[in-house]
């Protein structure tokens, strides 16, 4: 089966953002209001920052007052909660800071440490298996079930892409890109990874069962990513591949750079 995602190109940060931020309106506004607070799964990154801002700026009574959203994590560094490289420390001074905490579900990063030994990695799983649990506490969030699990059905995922082909935490060879059972799974320090810290995030079958997946994406050095997931037969296929197999909508909103060579 073909895989058609809708691919918008912005000329400008500023236009990405708001094509961003309106796409999140219109699909909350789709929504019948007594299904709020919809679920999103929010990203790290730059690109996403500015998003998040924009959503302050100019949404903050819809997302507060109205209460449209409720903030989950598509994936987390584990390092404390107020570090500059914490996913969820970039949401809060953009964007969740004035949100209402029980719309916000953070990551327990109470295990935070991170080298590559074993009992780094028993404190990773627990983290996951923890958040997984704290997820499928909303008892608003339906689940679907898979081959191998259940999995909870997000409203909307944003996600970002890497220069390496990962999406949210979802590194070349990971425990999390071959996870089938679990919903959510831990990213190691891969050699591709940077920072090199241990990290949760949701796991491909998740993310494919989404509703809604935006993924927001710059530069032109994913060029090789952007194809490797779009195209049919492509040169290179990136981790982030399994995005081909979503059942919901898929929406990439890029900048020129990214797009220059798709479909090529």
């Amino acid at each position: 089966m073909s895989f058609k995602p809708s691919i918008v190109i912005c000329d400008s940060p500023g236009e990405l953002s708001g094509v961003a931020c309106q796409k999140i309106v219109d699909i909350i506004h789709a929504a019948k209001r007594e299904s709020w607070p919809l679920s999103i799964a929010l990203s790290g990154g730059s690109t996403p920052r500015m998003l998040y801002t924009r959503l302050h700026e100019e949404q903050l009574h819809l997302l507060r007052e109205e209460r449209a959203l409720r903030f989950f994590f598509g994936d987390e560094r584990l390092v404390p909660a107020e570090a500059a490289d914490s996913n969820y420390n970039m949401a809060r001074q953009a964007l969740l800071r004035d949100i209402p905490e029980d719309l916000v579900v953070p990551v327990d990063v109470s295990c935070a440490g991170g080298e590559a030994s074993k009992d780094a990695c028993d404190d990773a799983m627990q983290a996951a298996e923890a958040y997984e649990r704290r997820i499928n506490s909303f008892p608003r969030l339906q689940t679907v079930e898979t081959m191998d699990t259940r999995v909870p059905v997000f409203d909307i995922v944003l996600l970002g892409l890497g220069s390496d082909g990962h999406t949210a935490s979802i590194f070349p060879g990971s425990r999390a890109e071959s996870e089938t059972r679990r919903a959510v799974s831990v990213g190691f320090p891969s050699p591709t990874m940077n920072p090199k810290v241990w990290r949760v995030t949701l796991t491909p079958v998740t993310i494919t069962h989404a509703r809604h997946v935006i993924v927001l994406a710059t530069g032109k050095e994913k060029k090789w990513v952007l194809n490797g997931i779009v195209l049919d037969t492509p040169k290179e296929a990136p981790v982030s591949r399994f995005l081909r197999n979503c059942t919901g909508g898929v929406t990439f909103i890029l900048d020129k750079e990214i797009a220059e060579d798709l479909g090529r």
